[in-house]
C-alpha cells in the first residue's frame, strides 16, 4: 500500500488530532534529547500512534520539526501581521497575550529553540528554525516602524533600540536559563503569563521610575531668609 504525504482531506476528522499529538510529541522529544538522537518511532510512541503517520503527514521527520515551528510560532506570527494592517493600529497587548498563551500550550517550545540554536549541527534543521524566526523579526521591525509613523514611541528613545527593548521584555522571561527563571519566580503557566503581559502593558505606557523629586532642602538652597 502506498502512503500519500500531507494532512488528510477530512479535515475535523478523528485524524486531526493524531497530527497534533504528533507536533506535540515532536516538541517535546526533541527539546528533551535533541533532534538527531530522537527517531520517528520514539516520537510516534510518545504521541501513542503508528510511526507511519508522520511519514502520512509530514513526509519526514524534518518535515515534522518544520511543521511543529511553524505552526506552533503561528499565531504570533498572525497577529503581527494583523497589527501591520493600515486599518489596525499595531496592539503590544495582544501581541504579548498571544505570544504567553502559545508558550503555555507548549512550554516545551522556548528549550528547543535555545537547544537548535545553540547547537546548530543540523544545519537543514537550524535553517528552518532561523528561517521563522527571521520571518518574526522583519515583521517586528516594520511593527515598530508603525508605531513611529503614528509617532507613538518616546522622542527620547533610541529608535534602532526600541525593538531590541520590546522584543527583549517580552521574551526573556521565557528563553532564560532555568536557574534564573526559578529565582525569578518564572512560571510557564497562562494566567501567570498573562499577568506578566499586563504588567509589561503598564511598563511600556508608564515606565519604570517615577520622577525624580527635588528634596524640599534642596530645592531651598541658594535662597536668602
Amino acid at each position: 500500500m502506498t502512503i500519500k504525504i500531507g494532512r488528510p482531506k477530512q479535515s475535523g476528522t478523528k485524524q486531526e488530532p493524531v497530527r497534533a499529538s504528533l507536533i506535540e510529541a515532536a516538541i517535546l522529544c526533541f527539546s528533551e534529547y535533541g533532534f538527531d538522537k530522537v527517531s520517528t518511532r520514539k516520537v510516534a510512541l510518545a504521541a501513542g500512534v503508528d510511526a507511519a503517520m508522520i511519514r502520512y503527514y509530514f513526509g519526514s521527520k524534518t518535515g515534522l520539526f518544520s511543521a511543529a515551528i511553524q505552526e506552533t510560532l503561528a499565531p504570533v506570527l498572525k497577529q503581527l501581521q494583523m497589527d501591520l494592517s493600515p486599518n489596525t493600529p499595531p496592539n503590544p497587548l495582544l501581541l504579548m497575550q498571544t505570544y504567553y498563551r502559545m508558550i503555555a500550550t507548549s512550554p516545551m517550545l522556548p528549550k528547543l529553540i535555545q537547544q537548535v540554536l545553540n547547537q546548530p549541527d543540523n544545519p537543514q534543521v537550524f535553517s528552518i528554525l532561523t528561517g521563522v524566526i527571521d520571518n518574526l523579526l522583519k515583521r517586528s521591525e516594520k511593527w515598530i516602524d508603525a508605531f513611529e509613523q503614528q509617532h507613538k514611541i518616546n522622542p527620547n528613545l533610541n529608535s534602532e533600540w526600541v525593538r531590541l527593548s520590546f522584543i527583549s521584555l517580552m521574551i526573556f522571561p521565557v528563553l532564560a536559563p532555568q536557574y534564573l527563571q526559578d529565582q525569578l519566580g518564572v512560571k510557564l503557566k497562562e494566567d501567570w503569563l498573562l499577568d506578566l503581559a499586563n504588567h509589561n502593558q503598564t511598563l511600556l505606557e508608564q515606565g519604570l521610575f517615577t520622577s525624580p523629586v527635588i528634596p524640599v532642602s534642596n530645592k531651598n538652597k541658594g535662597k536668602l531668609s
